[in-house]
């Protein structure tokens, strides 16, 4: 045999293979997987109005730890993908008010908000492997959030306020807006989520005694850790 047919028995063999690997590489690829993790809830300027009783400036909100775990599929094509997760959690957060209220039944500084809310998140996000290898993925990942929440197994806590029936009115359903790094190393992965909230995450404030509704405007800011596994 040949050079010249020697070369065009090579290239026959690895021409088709070269297409194959590329047509591979095209194809959408199906994953799924599982994380749990920590959040805490961030508030841009809350505000409370009971009775007189202002707190904006003077809260002081407390974050504490919650929790999340969440199965997930994922379609990628190339570096690009697309996410959508089922999210259990549990928030825990709490505020802490200065008095500057003149009633005597109030409390300074000792005024507290305590809540524990079960929720459901369901997020979509697109994503984009700014690294790709083959044992480490670095990607940026944006979408839209929302958030069902089982109000009536929320738990509240009013403590040394006025009004000892107060109970929060919160939302049902909140949406948001998310954003996120993940750092992929073989199976295990990290992700680091900001969701910034668009909608109220509740009504109003009520007395049912004394038959009152207060103001309440505040808004979550998540930030949120997890660690998982895909396959």
């Amino acid at each position: 045999m040949n050079i010249r047919n020697l070369i065009l028995l090579l290239t026959a063999l690895i021409v088709p293979c070269c297409i194959k690997a590329e047509e591979q590489e095209k194809r959408m690829k199906f994953n799924y997987g599982a994380k749990a993790g920590f959040q805490a809830i961030a508030y841009n300027n809350p505000v409370f109005e009971i009775d007189g009783y202002e707190f904006d400036s003077n809260t002081l909100h407390s974050n504490k730890i919650g929790y999340t775990i969440a199965p997930f599929v994922r379609l990628t094509r190339n570096r690009v993908y697309v996410q959508s997760e089922c999210v259990f959690g549990i928030a825990r957060h709490s505020f802490d008010f200065n008095s500057t209220s003149d009633e005597e039944n109030i409390i300074p500084n000792e005024i507290t908000y305590n809540l524990r809310t079960i929720c459901l998140q369901v997020p979509i996000v697109f994503g984009y492997n700014i690294i790709n290898d083959k044992k480490y993925v670095m990607s940026l990942f944006t979408g839209p959030k929302t958030k069902f929440v089982f109000t009536s197994h929320s738990k509240q806590e009013f403590e040394h306020f006025e009004y000892y029936d107060l109970e929060e009115v919160l939302k049902k359903r909140c949406y948001y807006w998310e954003i996120g790094l993940g750092v992929k190393i073989g199976h295990v992965f990290f992700d680091f989520v900001y969701d910034w909230g668009i909608t109220k995450a509740s009504e109003y404030i009520v007395s049912e005694i004394e038959s009152r509704k207060f103001r309440s405007d505040r808004r979550d800011n998540i930030l949120s850790f997890s660690v998982g596994m895909i396959f």
